[in-house]
Parts: C-alpha cells; structure tokens; sequence
C-alpha cells in the first residue's frame, strides 16, 4: 500500500519530517518499504509513502487507519472523515436481503449521472500517487474511498439489475462472470450477491461483468457491506487472483463505517457526475455483527512483565487513543475492543500494545536476580546442541506439504488437510519432518553442496481418534555424503548406518533410556539397511538408508540416511552424582560368539550384562565377522568385557566362574558357541 503524506492532513496536524514519520510507523509495528520525495502541483512539497502491512494489521489498510497511529504517537487529536450529507431527492424501491455471512448491507441509488466528466484533479492525482489507474469517476471514487477508509465499495448499474438485492451463498452449478471477463465456477461455501435473477458479483472480491458500469451508465446502485473475514479469506485465491478488496475483507474491515463511506462517497459523486440520490438503505442482522470484546488488564503485571513503570494516566492515554475506552483505576482497567481491531482479544494483545506506544527502544534492559533459578535446558535445545556437535545444521521447513509427499513419507494413515491452503503443494498438515530434509537437501546438492548434515526440530501432525488433529514434536535428521572433509592425512570414506546409528546414541546418551534396535523399519526406507528404534519395548524413532525406488526417483546413486525420534518420549537423565574412581587393578576379557544372523548385537549385550555380574563396568563390540569358517546363516561377533570393583582386587578365578556363567547362558538362551 502506498499513498501522498499530504492526505494524511485531512485528520490529523502533524508537523515531522517524513522520515521521523517513517520511523513511527516502523516502531508502531507498521512495516515501512520506503518514501520517495517530489512537489505536487496541487498540494506542493509532497512524499509518497510506502508502507508493506503485516496480515494482523488490517486496520492500518487506509490512510485514516495510519493517521490514527500516527494521532496516538504523537498525542494529536484524530479529525474524524468529514462529508457533506447529499439529502435524498426519491424513495427506494430495491429491497436487500442479507445473510449471517454478511450482516451488514448499505446501498443508495444514483440516478441520471453524467459519467463524461473528469475525476477531481486532488481525487485523480491521490490515486495516481497510490499506483491506481484512472478508470472513470465512479470506479475512481470507490477506490478513493477504500484507499481513504479501508472500506471497499462497489457501483452496479442500476439499469441492469433485475429486482432485488440478496447477499447469499451460492448455488451448486452457478457460474459468473468477473469484471476482467474471467468466467468463474462458484461452489455452494462462496459468498455472492445477485438480484432476482442471478448473481452479479462475487462479494467482497469483484463484481459481475452483466451488471459493471459502462460508459452508457445513467444510473447506478453504490453498494457497502460487511462481510465476515472468514467466508472472504482463500477465495480469492483459489480462482488464482487476489483484488484490493479482498485483502481487505479478509483481514477484516470496520463493522461501524459501512453508511459513512456510502455518506462520503455521495458527497464526492454529487460534485463530480450529479445526479439525483436515493435514501440510503441500510439491511442488518444485529446478533450477527461483531461484539466489542471485553478485556481487563493489570498494569502492575504489565509493567512486571515489560519492565516499565507506565502509569495508569499514562495507559489510559495511550488506550483511549486506540479506541479502547479504558475505565477503573488502581492498576486494574477494563476496555472493549474497537471494531476496527480484530487483534485484540486478550490481555497479552494490549500489552504489546502498551509496549510498542511506549517504545520499544526505551523498554529497560533488566538483568536477572541472583536469586532467580536457572530453568534446566529444554529436550529440544540438549538435542539440538548434539546434533550441531556433530556437524550438523539445523534447518526450519514449513509445516505444509504436498499429496504426494504425504503419501510416500506420512506417518499418518489420515491425511490432515489445510481448509485454504497457500498453494497446491501445500495442501496437507506434515505427519513427517522427512519432506521438509530432502527438499532442502536436493535444493543444496543442486547448487554443488555435496556432503550434508541437516536436521530439523518441529510439530507433525496427526488424525487419531478423535476429531481434531493431534500434535507432537519430532526430530529428524539426513546425512549423506562423505563423513568428514577432505583432509590428506585420510582417506575419503562415505556415511553408513553405523555412523548414523552412533549420531542416534550420542543423542539419546543424555537421556534416560534403554536403546533397542530392530531391524523392521518404514516402507520409505532401505528393507535391508534400517531399523526401528525402541525405548525398551516402546517405539520411538526409526533410522535407516532411503529406499532404492526413492533414490532412483531423485536421480542419486549413493545412499541418504534418515533417522527421527519423538521428542515427547524421552526423558532427561537425572543430574548425575560423582562418585570415587576404583583404586583396584581391572581385568578384562575377549569373547567372541557364533550366533544366528537373525540375532542382534543389542540382545547379546543385554543378556551378558545380566549374567556379567555387579562388576561388570564396560562391554564393547569390536569385531562382527561372516565368511570361511562360520557357517552361511551364522556370523561371529567379538565382545571386549571389563571387570572392576571398588571394594578390592578381582582374582583371575572369580573372573573365570563369570565368563564360564555368560558363556553357558548364552549357549542356552541364544544357541551360541564360544569361537576358538
């Protein structure tokens, strides 16, 4: 949005360079592109003013909604629009039905209109400053009023209507054609407005072509509505466009200036095509308007929070100035929302308010109290501290991916689907991080990075049982490439499961858990270079290698490893106290089993550290063997036991009734032998 500083003085005597005023805005949390200086032949010294509104901030969607911020800043009083109210000269026999969608209709007839005369110069020259084009001066007026308000309004001819007025939604089949002569096919949860005969606009985005003013035009019907934002929001977009209105309409616009902007757009028509003006008709469901919401707020905790002393005089100044009508005293005020603000709806919204009037550069830094205890860090932050430990780094997707993406990773059975999705391709809540890694990762290899570690911390996205999806946290995590740089003291070697499996037990180290693999794994992944990982007996990640049809797909040749685990299911280990090294010698002892291939290494650990005995104090696999000498369905692994105790030397014959008790439990438990 962008429009002439000088239109600002219409509401408000505001005497600061243009750059000051930019930087308000900019402090106000109105996002400024810029101003460009020039002289008006009209107005003189002049500045356009560029301003990139965020979607919260609807209200500032108009010249008198950025005068108004401006007004509080800067502690002026706010003129209200002015207009001259044009008396009525017939009765209206057009009546308006409306609906809940759309509470609020205002209309007014205009008869024998002259559409041969010129926009008025500082109307013409206005729009012309805010990049609109000059259409005629009915269509110029309407646009001069939305830029003014932020109330869109729309001119029918009057001629071409046939009968009645309904705002309703639309029918099954119903088709329209828009004022860009794109014909359009309207399904039942669109908005439109028609006469007696068909629909001659889809609301709160463009009118119909059947009913548009022409050059022929003698008489029109102004139209001012309110539409709820939510029956407006993703239409637009859906039919591939988006029109100043809707980007209105869908942020919502004020319920209370529907009539003012028919009153002001009347007084600036009557002076530039004439004509003859109806009474102004106004239809409404009442119980259906937006309510004021009513909101308290402690100051005491406001300036606990902020680290300000603002005053209860000070706050009710600033709130007045937003509209909020502040009442009570003691620290403790009470304030409905303006209807032009649909942001604010608790107290935490007129904090931030209070913050950004205030300043936030004069907001104090504050240190922290000795006394204050440090909270213990965050699953999210121990993990993510691991992984970048390891080389790794973090990257930040969006949580909507496509059909296809969904289909091939989901850990979802039923798909949750986004009701106004942002495009095509993101029409689905994510049930994996996993499309969100290799997208990244594919964009990276394409621009020649060739060796990557990425992961990602965020929310997936579920239906279970019940009706409204689920959430919960995950990490996920790609390697692929080579393990370490190139460095001339090593040779290059490319990443395995077992590199990716030590990343996964470096992570879960600070966590109490039980790690257990199992080779079964997700159909996305390698059948034979995968596993499920378990917490005990509980599932809670998977790792492996990605499918070779996916790998195919994506036009790679070497394999890309994926893990991920639920955040939600670990737990972190509780502070460990120190306790005094051994002053005794250790002893140590090599076995090395045959067993069957189906066994895994994790089951052997967990069986010899039961029969190990309380001295048992570290096991670790050194060696895993399969070829000459081992039988084709066996294979050897190779396990280095050490023993030490605290209370006194350990003799080679205590040792010995250990070993001989591992061995023969494994002989009976797992069908194995003791290599020679």
């Amino acid at each position: 949005m962008q429009f002439s500083r000088n239109w600002l003085k219409d509401f408000l005597d505001l005497n600061i360079s243009t750059e000051d005023l930019c930087f308000q805005l900019t402090m106000a949390g109105v996002e400024v592109d810029g101003y460009d200086s020039f002289n008006s032949k009209i107005t003189g010294k002049d500045s356009i003013i560029k301003l990139d509104i965020t979607p919260n901030r609807g209200d500032c969607f108009s010249v008198y909604g950025v005068a108004r911020e401006l007004a509080v800043i800067n502690n002026l009083k706010l003129r209200r629009p002015a207009f001259k109210s044009i008396e009525s000269s017939f009765k209206e026999d057009l009546r308006i039905k409306v609906c809940k969608e759309a509470p609020i209709y205002v209309g007014r007839s205009i008869k024998n209109i002259n559409l041969k005369t010129k926009t008025l110069p500082l109307v013409a020259e206005r729009l012309a400053l805010s990049d609109q084009k000059l259409i005629d001066p009915v269509v110029d007026i309407t646009n001069y009023i939305l830029l003014e308000l932020g109330q869109p309004l729309h001119a029918f001819d009057r001629d071409k209507l046939e009968g009645n007025i309904n705002v309703r939604k639309a029918k099954k089949g119903e088709s329209l054609i828009l004022l860009d002569d794109q014909e359009i096919n309207l399904s039942p949860d669109c908005l439109v407005i028609s006469d007696e005969k068909e629909s001659i606009a889809l609301a709160g985005i463009m009118g119909g072509k059947n009913t548009c003013v022409t050059a022929n035009t003698k008489s029109i019907f102004l139209e001012s509505a309110f539409f709820k934002p939510s029956v407006i929001r993703g239409r637009a977009r859906r039919f591939g466009f988006q029109t100043d209105a809707s980007i209105r309409f869908e942020r919502g616009v004020d319920y209370e200036i529907q009539e003012l902007a028919v009153e002001k757009a009347s007084e600036i028509l009557c002076e530039t095509v004439g004509g003859e003006f109806g009474i102004i008709q106004e239809s409404k469901l009442t119980k259906e308007v937006p309510k004021a919401k009513k909101i308290s707020l402690d100051l005491d905790r406001t300036n606990k929070i902020l680290g300000t002393n603002i005053t209860s005089l000070k706050a009710k100044k600033y709130l007045k100035g937003l509209g909020m009508n502040p009442k009570g005293s003691s620290g403790k005020l009470d304030l409905t929302s303006p209807s032009w603000r649909y942001d604010i709806e608790i107290e935490a919204d007129l904090i931030e308010e209070l913050a950004r009037l205030e300043g936030y550069d004069s907001l104090p830094t504050v240190s922290l109290e000795p006394k204050l205890k440090i909270k213990s860090e965050s699953k999210e932050k121990i993990i993510s501290a691991s992984l970048v430990s390891q080389g790794f780094s973090e990257v930040i997707n969006y949580s909507f991916i496509s059909e296809d993406d969904e289909m091939v990773f989901g850990e979802s059975k039923k798909l949750v689907e986004v009701e106004n999705p942002i495009s095509q391709n993101m029409r689905y809540m994510r049930s994996s991080l996993f499309p969100g890694l290799i997208n990244t990762f594919i964009h990276n290899l394409n621009n020649g990075l060739e060796s990557q570690k990425l992961f990602e911390i965020g929310s997936i996205f579920s239906h279970k049982k019940s009706k409204k999806p689920s959430e919960r946290t995950r990490v996920s995590g790609l390697i692929y490439g080579d393990v370490s740089s190139n460095h001339w003291l090593d040779k290059p070697r490319k990443v395995n499961f077992y590199d990716a499996k030590g990343i996964i037990e470096k992570i879960l180290s600070s966590f109490d858990v039980t790690i257990n693999f199992d080779p079964k794994s997700s159909d996305f992944l390698h059948p034979g270079i995968s596993s499920t990982i378990y917490n005990g007996s509980k599932e809670i990640g998977l790792l492996g290698a990605l499918s070779p049809n996916i790998l195919g797909k994506l036009g790679l040749k070497e394999d890309v490893f994926l893990f991920s685990l639920d955040i939600e299911a670990l737990k972190i280990k509780s502070l460990q106290k120190f306790t005094k090294f051994s002053k005794f010698p250790s002893i140590q002892r090599d076995l090395a089993f045959v067993i069957d291939k189906d066994i895994t290494s994790h089951e052997l650990n967990v069986l010899i550290k039961d029969k190990g005995g309380k001295d048992l104090n570290n096991l670790h696999l050194f060696d895993v063997y399969e070829g000459k000498g081992v039988d084709d369905d066996r294979k050897s692994i190779a396990i280095s036991l050490t023993w030490q105790s605290s209370k006194g030397t350990l003799l080679d014959s205590d040792i010995d009734k250990v070993v001989e008790k591992i061995v023969n439990s494994v002989k009976k438990e797992l069908d194995g032998d003791l290599r020679n």
